[in-house]
């Protein structure tokens, strides 16, 4: 018998699909065992056994002897009923759905671009980016934290980033879109995987003008870092790299959100008592984060927190009750993973969120919401609109 059988009837399993939840929260059976401990996918499967303790999380990103990505099969197809976009990108180097050792090999390439003194090299263009847009909001009474920041915030600096032009960004962005959220029903993965193309083939003709005139572009380097793998394979990293920047608007608009709720974190931040580096931190291990990790499968039956997890088993781990498990070790950077699918822009968030936050709390310091927040759906759940009193 299956420990998702031993749980609960599957029948009872909640589908899991980030409807808008009050205040932005996560859906409740991330956080709490009274919905059970079964998720199931919209488009069908078996049901997930929901990982929530840190311990048991930490173990199903980073045990690969015992856990794999469940997006695949041993032999490397993709799997039929994938949780989100993200399980779908091409086996043969989308990163996210390969396992080691073939991962190792493109991490140990591309992760020297990825480090903290990188992220670093580029805090002076982002700080005058966020500088250039507070200072296009300065004269407003009021404005949208999103649409006037948040949104031109991330496009620019991705798109400096990546080497790709600005006009470009709506288009990479809705692949992003498609990609990374979960997937509604079985018949949209036809549009879920044709996204992944569409993004392959808007990358392809950058791989090739990089080998021929390459640039301090990330784009042009990770082509230099994976030199001797085929087009695709860089191609298929590129653009899930790529898909990554996405995620930084959710996260600084969550992050916008919750701080102008907490004018004495701003206070203290202007008074020098508390640094925006730590409030950025803060926030992306509690608050902006993404909620959960990509499902992964048992290789072998294996027992993990007291219960045992037969082969085959599909476990999901719940990234944000792991940090909020209050009898947890603290485990730093928890929302960007851990093991070998840690994800590579745990440093350039940080940064960028950072310069973004102080950048803009310091030109507004006494910004205040001019209206309700409503929450939209999502994996990470965003508003509509933040209208704020900008003085």
């Amino acid at each position: 018998m299956s420990p998702q059988a031993e749980q609960a009837p599957s029948v009872a399993a909640p589908v899991l699909r980030f409807a808008a939840e009050p205040h932005g929260a996560p859906p409740p059976v991330l956080l709490t065992s009274l919905a059970g401990d079964l998720a199931r996918r919209p488009v069908g499967g078996e049901p997930m056994l929901v990982l929530r303790y840190r311990a048991d999380v930490m173990r199903a990103l980073a045990d690969t002897t015992n856990f794999g990505m469940a997006g695949v099969t041993g032999s490397g197809e993709l799997r039929r009923y994938p949780l989100t976009g993200a399980e779908m990108q091409s086996p043969d180097g989308g990163l996210l759905n390969m396992n080691p050792p073939q991962l190792r090999e493109y991490r140990q390439r591309i992760n020297g671009l990825f480090t903290r003194r990188v992220a670093e090299a580029t805090r002076p263009a982002v700080q005058v980016l966020a500088a250039n847009l507070t200072a296009s909001l300065a004269s407003r009474g009021t404005a949208d934290a999103i649409a006037g920041f948040a949104k031109p915030f991330t496009a620019a600096a991705a798109c400096a980033a990546m080497g790709v032009p600005e006009r470009d960004w709506e288009q990479i962005l809705e692949f992003s879109r498609v990609a990374f959220a979960v997937v509604p029903s079985a018949a949209a993965v036809a549009g879920v995987a044709a996204a992944w193309e569409d993004l392959y083939d808007y990358y392809e003709p950058l791989v090739t003008a990089a080998h021929g005139r390459p640039d301090g572009a990330l784009a042009s380097q990770l082509a230099g870092a994976l030199d001797g793998f085929t087009m695709s394979q860089i191609t298929h990293v590129i653009a899930t790299i790529s898909n990554g920047f996405g995620a930084m608007l959710p996260v600084l608009a969550t992050s916008l959100a919750e701080v102008v709720q907490q004018p004495r974190v701003v206070a203290a931040c202007l008074r020098g008592e508390q640094t925006w580096a730590a409030v950025a931190a803060h926030l992306l291990a509690s608050r902006a984060m993404f909620p959960v990790a990509l499902p992964r499968v048992a290789l072998a039956d294996t027992w993990l927190g007291g219960r045992l997890v037969r082969k085959g088993a599909v476990v999901l781990p719940s990234l944000i009750a792991a940090a909020r498990d209050p009898d947890g070790q603290p485990t730093r950077n928890i929302a960007f993973g851990a093991g070998p699918h840690f994800c590579p822009g745990a440093a350039i968030t940080h940064v960028w969120l950072a310069i973004a936050l102080a950048e803009f709390f310091e030109s507004f310091p006494a910004a205040r919401l001019d209206g309700d927040l409503v929450w939209q759906p999502g994996t990470l759940s965003v508003p509509r609109e933040i209208r704020l009193a900008l003085s």
